[in-house]
């Protein structure tokens, strides 16, 4: 095996909760996986010129930055510092329904079940345009997804909008001010291929503590696909040498 390797394959990534050593999520989609390393250099300058003596190496930082096409939603959990977590909740819907018969009276029959079935809480204009919001309907009497409304014709177009209970397999996170990602350890797994043999070499990358940035921009567009980045600060622990380290590579 050469010491000279051709690198183009991105790592595969497994992030565990450092504390727990518990497996949090893998990570086999990654559109780019990239290892930037600083650090400070303060020069001792002297004699007639003031030319340079000797440099003082300092204050080096290491991040992780992941790319990644397909957005996991435990992923913007984790950067968000909140736990995904599974079951029903309250939700919002808006849709446009024709009134028709409901047995006497004029009404809509809503796709969902409103979670409370007072009148109040069942908001219903007439449709002005496309998708405007005209006069307000007045609602008679909700009974599950059957509402009774009063003053509209037979075919008219309405605009309703309502609350209903999700289903109990939906999964849910929050953005909240006083919750920041925790820390964590990251295992990857890539391939460099050897310049002499044209042979593939499996590299190890450990990271051995890590912790997501809380700056994190999550854009949808119509012309573009959404790519989440997100940066891990790296921070060093003592290896047996003694030395701090940041991030291992071994090359098999």
């Amino acid at each position: 095996m050469g010491l000279q390797f051709g690198i183009k394959e991105v790592y595969n990534l497994n992030i565990v909760d450092f504390a727990t050593n518990k497996p949090f999520i893998y990570v086999d989609y990654a559109e780019a996986t990239t290892n930037e390393n600083t650090a400070e250099r303060t020069s001792l300058k002297g004699g007639q010129g003031y030319y340079k003596l000797m440099d003082f190496d300092h204050s080096k930082e290491s991040t992780l930055k992941l790319t990644v096409p397909l957005v996991d939603i435990k992923l913007l959990a984790m950067l968000a510092g909140d736990d995904l977590v599974e079951g029903a909740t309250s939700v919002f819907k808006r849709e446009e329904l024709t009134v028709t018969y409901l047995e006497d009276n004029m009404g809509i029959i809503l796709s969902e079940t409103p979670i409370d079935e007072d009148t109040d809480t069942v908001v219903v204009h007439k449709l002005e345009g496309l998708r405007d919001y005209g006069k307000e309907v007045t609602v008679s009497n909700v009974e599950g997804k059957n509402v009774e409304l009063t003053g509209v014709d037979d075919g008219e177009k309405v605009v309703v909008f309502y609350q209903y209970s999700s289903p109990a397999t939906a999964k849910k996170f929050s953005i909240k001010a006083n919750k920041f990602p925790k820390t964590v350890k990251i295992f990857g797994d890539g391939l460099w291929r050897d310049q002499e043999t044209g042979m593939d070499k499996a590299v190890k990358m450990m990271i051995h503590k890590a912790k997501p940035q809380a700056n994190f921009t999550l854009t949808t567009s119509g012309s573009d696909v959404t790519t989440l980045e997100i940066t891990f600060d790296l921070y060093p622990i003592k290896d047996a040498d003694g030395d701090m380290s940041y991030i291992d590579y071994v090359v098999l």
